[in-house]
């Protein structure tokens, strides 16, 4: 981590000396396991990148790690609200509140007042586009379909809207130009949904779930995840056919920056959290990661390192950082 505690070089020459010679060859290294039960581990640095900060139910904050400020979060019903950090947009942050018949996208930003961008409904799916310009989101209508809305993540306001049937469920995911990339589910299918041109165009038979396209990459499923013979796929957006990596066990969580690896947590149909795995591009693994109480991954701190929400035995989860096996506690995973 930032901490050298051994000269990198006398650390190389020490685990060389330690290691059977089999395993220095790299044909024959295996991909390490590593247990990262939070509370045996080292406290490190906080996290880099925004988290949340809430030291009592009354009191919540979004720490900005750029500049060490902590943004206030108003709450808006009572102090059982749950809040779900979206991310960063622009000089603010975007983050869904619920409690109990309440569901908002609210964004804060010092000095400025608190806005709600937006009310939900509990099923409805919301996300950042990958720039933090717009706030991708879902509104159940009373007709019984569903639509995909951009808004701006500043003011809220609707900049572009298409209604789908119910069964289509649409998952809007990033937004390029005029452009938003779509999952849909009653026949899976990746959509790309042009609001300038008034196009749908289907583009894979696999239902998007996560993606970009500044960084060129897909992720998808083969059916609904719940499903017990569903898979993940990930590939790019410019040639979604081309499988770069398949997993029917586990499923594709999250992209490093750079696009040249990713993360995956056990799939839905698996119905346990317990591990997760660090992959190169196209599924080479490189690390994995244990932890029988409960393990997600929660984001890349960069190409490389990773935190993860973890649980102790009992109490408050943690975020764990690892770089490959090398781990420390970050933060109380407020989120």
């Amino acid at each position: 981590m930032r901490r050298i505690r051994i000269p990198a070089l006398a650390t190389a020459i020490l685990v060389a000396l330690m290691l059977p010679v089999s395993l220095t060859t790299p044909a024959s290294a295996a991909a390490p396991t590593v247990d990262v039960r939070p509370l045996p581990l080292p406290v490190g640095d906080s996290p880099s990148v925004p988290y949340l900060h809430r030291p009592s139910s009354e009191s919540v904050s979004v720490v900005d790690p750029a500049t060490g400020m902590k943004t206030p979060v108003a709450l808006v019903g009572d102090d059982l609200d749950e809040f779900t950090l979206l991310g960063r947009s622009g000089s603010g942050f975007v983050l869904r509140v619920r409690n109990r018949n309440i569901d908002r996208i609210v964004r804060v930003q010092l000095d400025v007042a608190q806005r709600s961008l937006t009310d939900m409904y509990y099923a409805d799916k919301a996300r950042l586009s990958a720039d933090g310009r717009y706030l991708l989101k879902t509104a159940t209508l009373s007709s019984g379909g569903i639509q995909a809305q951009v808004r701006s993540a500043t003011t809220g306001a609707v900049v572009a809207r298409h209604t789908f049937r119910a069964a289509t469920r649409p998952d809007p995911i990033d937004v390029s130009g005029t452009r938003v990339l779509l999952g849909a589910y009653s026949t899976p299918r990746t959509l790309v949904w042009d609001w300038k041109a008034g196009t749908v165009k289907t583009i894979a038979s696999r239902a998007a779930y996560a993606g970009s396209f500044a960084t060129n990459r897909l992720a998808t499923y083969t059916k609904d995840p719940s499903n017990l013979d569903a898979c993940s796929v990930v590939s790019t957006v410019t040639a979604p056919a081309t499988t770069l990596w398949r997993g029917c066990l586990e499923a594709f969580a999250s992209f490093s920056p750079d696009g040249a690896r990713f993360a995956t947590n056990a799939i839905e149909h698996e119905n346990h959290a317990d591990v997760v795995r660090r992959r190169s591009l196209r599924g080479t693994l490189l690390t994995t990661y244990r932890n029988p109480n409960g393990l997600w991954m929660y984001a890349w701190e960069t190409n490389t390192r990773i935190l993860m929400r973890s649980h102790p035995s009992s109490g408050t989860p943690w975020l764990v950082r690892c770089e490959a096996t090398d781990c420390e506690r970050a933060w109380r995973a407020y989120s």
